[in-house]
């Protein structure tokens, strides 16, 4: 999952993209809330959380600004201020939850955790392609009644195939949803990926991971 971190202090922004990072997500980082309104325009995100103190677009006005442009992601707000009045502006606003500064990373992904239960749409939560299944909340994905072991990333891989599947996706579109801003991988690293997946899933007849040369991956029952 995709999460956009607005923090214009730099050394708070780096530990929480390394902390959310090695809970395996993927991190973008926005150092204003100028930035971070621009990007919420560009990606998708699962997860927001911002400081409410930023430069050029104060968090509340950002917020604010956020939802008006139809952005529904859960966000959560971090801040210095432990004020009742400001903090219930804050809920006011838009935001969904609240952490004063410091806080205990362990907290903010037990919150994390919460709030994306609560978002979840039940009828969202397993995607299926021909005989193959992938469950969202179990993390369990399964062809022909078989379960199969997926890595973090083959996980996510495999789970934006099937969001859009017959859709052609470059190297440069997976890289740039499964892989963040901050990497640098090379396309050998995706191919190395879609092998060891095609392995996993492909056992059987008919092949569902189909090679577009030259454009990228789908799934597809066409031969």
């Amino acid at each position: 999952m995709r999460i956009l971190v607005i923090e214009d202090d730099l050394k708070i922004a780096e530990a929480l993209a390394y902390f959310l990072r090695s809970n395996n997500y993927v991190v973008d980082t926005a150092c204003d809330g100028e930035q971070g309104l621009f990007l919420t325009t560009e990606n998708k995100y699962g997860l927001i959380i911002t400081d409410f103190i930023l430069p050029k677009i104060n968090g509340q006005e950002l917020v604010r600004r956020m939802r008006t442009n139809g952005v529904l992601t859960p966000i959560i707000a971090i801040s210095v201020c432990d004020d009742i009045a400001k903090k219930i502006n804050f809920f006011e606003s838009g935001v969904d939850d609240y952490l004063t500064k410091p806080f205990f990373f362990a907290e903010l992904h037990a919150r994390i955790k919460a709030l994306l239960r609560r978002h979840q749409k039940i009828n969202s939560l397993k995607l299926s392609f021909a005989d193959l299944t992938l469950d969202l909340a179990s993390h369990e994905v399964k062809r022909d009644g078989h379960s199969i072991y997926l890595t973090t990333k083959e996980f996510s891989l495999l789970q934006l195939l099937m969001e859009q599947p017959r859709l052609i996706h470059s190297k440069q579109i997976i890289t740039e949803k499964i892989w963040d801003e901050a990497s640098n991988h090379l396309s050998n690293v995706i191919e190395a990926h879609i092998f060891h997946l095609r392995h996993k899933i492909d056992f059987k007849k008919p092949f569902l991971i189909q090679t577009i040369p030259g454009r990228g991956y789908k799934l597809s029952l066409e031969r």
